[in-house]
């Protein structure tokens, strides 16, 4: 006699075949989630109930469902053959035509929800979770404008106002997103309170899906999102942590980006202009392998039970609340395989918006180290084209300095075989003017040298006594100041004769020597 393993699999291969006729009348919402061999969650459909072991579970009132079942057909465990699993399946689409014809007939046919162990009843495995989220990506444009429609209708369009830098930050289970937070928004000198989607979508309903290690509607999802965006102060950006967690969501995070792009060029020519700064988002990936992902969350929730332990034997402290996710093994491993199989779509914002993976393997510390270099200011991602356009050419503070050392020898080599004169002026100069004072002040490491010889008028001595010093390991800026002294009074125009003297002043900066203070002794 073929195992109930043998049965489920020939039936498994069966309703792969009859998929397009039955995906149309099954969607995502209308199917029942259940977690399958603690791996994967998959939609199913009963085929029949008559077992009177088993009493009757209805689907969540959340979930409408029209699934097409029928009472007259038995199909059970220990009854049934797997060649038989192709007939069974057969049977069952035929029967769902014919009630879909007839919406009398249907309402009297009874579905019945289980939770999917072994020796229970025989399930036809539509699709699995994953195939179907997959699939609604053309519904992705749809969820999106009827989620912003139902905001905008409430807030108006006009204040539509988005924060202008979002950050998306993502990440597998245990990776410690809510750890790492905080040094992200300092990097990005964010003071809007960060948004946590677990934070909006902690109704009864979400925290049982949640539990369960499945999802939640994304057309819900994005709503509570937008009206979490709204709430920030658009001036100074804002962090949300766990989204896009789907390939709607990605697509709809696409098209949030677009329609801000939308507000924008509708509100240029407005007063409101201002209110409508070009978008910059980010998107963040801290990534843990799965076995530290599932040994962080285990200890969590031994730490979490711990504490709440201590706080109950004490009747000190507050209760923290305890995750089932934290707990069950099974789930855990189950929530980070959705986490992979949603990695791809990550992937895909990669070639849109400015990635950041980070390697959350580390401590605290060198994983802190590692956001705060990849959030470094970029001009040419935050600024406006034009803008950045019309700076870049200027070098960078950080790369001035690159070859600086090269272009000093470049010079004074030049200056000396090509205009030995000159160089000879400016090595006279530095004698005669600038080693004295220096010396005077050889212990506090700085000395200003103030001249009007009339050698520096030239631009020539200048880069060369400047180039001189800095050779022999000296600091040197030089400033150039015109005094105006009154001579003489013209009798005839009354015009005060001014007499002009250029005066030069250069900052001679090295090394401070301290002197230790001789000690008496007694």
């Amino acid at each position: 006699m073929p195992s109930s393993t043998q049965i489920s699999t020939a039936i498994r291969q069966a309703s792969e075949q009859l998929l397009p006729r039955l995906a149309p009348r099954a969607s995502l919402a209308q199917s029942c989630l259940i977690p399958q061999r603690h791996r994967s969650l998959h939609a199913i459909k009963i085929l029949t109930i008559n077992s009177p072991s088993y009493p009757s579970s209805p689907c969540p009132s959340s979930y409408p469902v029209h699934h097409y079942t029928t009472s007259s057909l038995t199909v059970r465990n220990e009854k049934t053959n797997v060649n038989q699993a192709p007939a069974l399946a057969a049977a069952a689409a035929d029967q769902g035509d014919a009630m879909n014809d007839s919406a009398t007939q249907s309402e009297k046919q009874e579905t019945r929800y289980y939770n999917g162990r072994r020796n229970t009843t025989v399930v036809v495995e539509l699709a699995t979770y994953h195939r179907y989220r997959i699939s609604e990506i053309k519904d992705a444009k749809l969820i999106f404008n009827q989620a912003f429609k139902n905001v905008q209708d409430i807030q108006g369009r006009e204040n539509m106002r988005f924060p202008k830098e979002i950050i998306w930050l993502m990440g597998a289970p245990g990776s410690g997103k809510g750890t790492h937070t905080p040094a992200i928004l300092r990097a990005r000198g964010i003071t809007n309170p960060s948004i946590s989607m677990s934070s909006l979508l902690a109704t009864p309903e979400c925290k049982d899906l949640i539990n369960k290690g499945l999802m939640i509607s994304d057309g819900k999802v994005v709503e509570n999102l937008l009206h979490a965006l709204l709430d920030c102060e658009p001036e100074v950006g804002v962090l949300v942590d766990g989204f896009p967690r789907s390939e709607v969501q990605v697509e709809c995070l696409k098209l949030f980006h677009e329609r801000m792009h939308e507000l924008r060029k509708e509100h240029k020519h407005t007063p409101f202009k201002d209110y409508f700064p070009r978008p910059t988002f980010r998107i963040c990936v801290l990534y843990v392998d799965e076995e530290i992902s599932v040994n962080r969350q285990l200890m969590r929730g031994k730490l979490i039970k711990e504490h709440n332990a201590q706080v109950m034997r004490s009747g000190k402290g507050e209760i923290k609340e305890e995750r089932v996710t934290d707990y069950d093994e099974m789930l855990i491993r189950a929530r980070y395989q959705i986490f992979k199989d949603h990695y791809s779509c990550l992937l895909k914002l990669s070639k849109i918006f400015p990635f950041h993976l980070i390697n959350a393997v580390g401590g605290i510390d060198s994983v802190m180290r590692i956001i705060l270099k990849e959030f470094e200011y970029q001009s040419s991602l935050e600024l406006e084209h034009d803008t950045y356009e019309a700076i870049s050419h200027i070098p960078l503070a950080t790369k001035i300095g690159i070859h600086a050392r090269q272009d000093l020898i470049r010079r004074l080599e030049h200056y000396c075989e090509t205009e030995p004169e000159l160089f000879s002026k400016a090595v006279k100069f530095i004698d005669h003017e600038v080693s004295p004072m220096v010396a005077r002040h050889a212990i506090s490491g700085q000395a200003l040298v103030r001249s009007d010889n009339p050698v520096l008028s030239d631009p020539k001595i200048v880069e060369v006594v400047i180039s001189i010093l800095s050779e022999r390991g000296y600091a040197v800026t030089m400033d150039e100041r015109v005094h105006e002294t009154p001579k003489r009074v013209d009798p005839k125009t009354w015009e005060i004769i001014l007499e002009r003297t250029h005066v030069y002043a250069l900052n001679v900066r090295f090394p401070q020597h301290h002197i230790q203070p001789l000690e008496q002794k007694f």
